[in-house]
């Protein structure tokens, strides 16, 4: 049976994610990609010029579908803790991601960039979420008054930087979770 066209690069992104973690998070090739995809090397090149893209793409995949899947489905958020409980309920599910994890752990070099250098894809769609949900806890009067855009801006960074700083083992809390409070200062 031929794989058709559309299908090639979500069995490419699940044959990284497999490599990856059967690797624990290290590097891995796009011959072993291919591989895994039951693909040839070219078809993965004619979509992606090296593993490094294959690997960004995978992670958009991952960090957005994790944020969905901890928010989907479950409506507005009713007041200013229900809000905090659904950042902080994303920042412990890519947290607890695996890949996202293993990655952090054995390729810090490259995931580092996309907290420190550069506002990729999957940032931008966390933020175009934070930014929806502030308008509308500020329509209802939960939040305070306030550019909603630049308010999910400081809220990603904090949870992003705690989110790192748990997947680096640096802060290891006990009992409340730290980013509720600071982020029910900032909205």
């Amino acid at each position: 049976m031929a794989i058709r066209n559309e299908e090639i690069g979500d069995l490419v992104l699940d044959a990284a994610r497999s490599c990856l973690l059967r690797s624990g998070g290290r590097k891995v090739t796009v011959s072993e990609v291919a591989r895994q995809a039951g693909v040839s090397r070219p078809t993965v090149y004619r979509r992606w010029p090296d593993i490094n893209e294959i690997i960004r793409g995978l992670l958009t995949r991952e960090v957005l579908g994790v944020v969905e899947d901890a928010i989907g489905g479950r409506g507005e958020p009713a007041d200013l803790d229900a809000l905090v409980d659904r950042v902080v309920a994303v920042v412990g599910a890519l947290r607890d991601d695996e890949l996202i994890a293993s990655l952090w752990r054995e390729q810090r070099d490259f995931m580092a960039p996309y907290v420190f250098e550069r506002l990729g894809t999957s940032q931008q769609g966390a933020l175009a979420i934070l930014s929806d949900m502030l308008s509308q806890a500020q329509e209802r009067r939960h939040v305070r008054t306030g550019d909603a855009k630049r308010m999910a801006a400081m809220v990603l960074l904090i949870a992003q930087s705690f989110q790192k700083v748990a997947l680096l083992n640096v802060y290891a809390p006990t009992g409340a979770e730290p980013p509720f409070a600071i982020t029910q200062g900032i909205v």
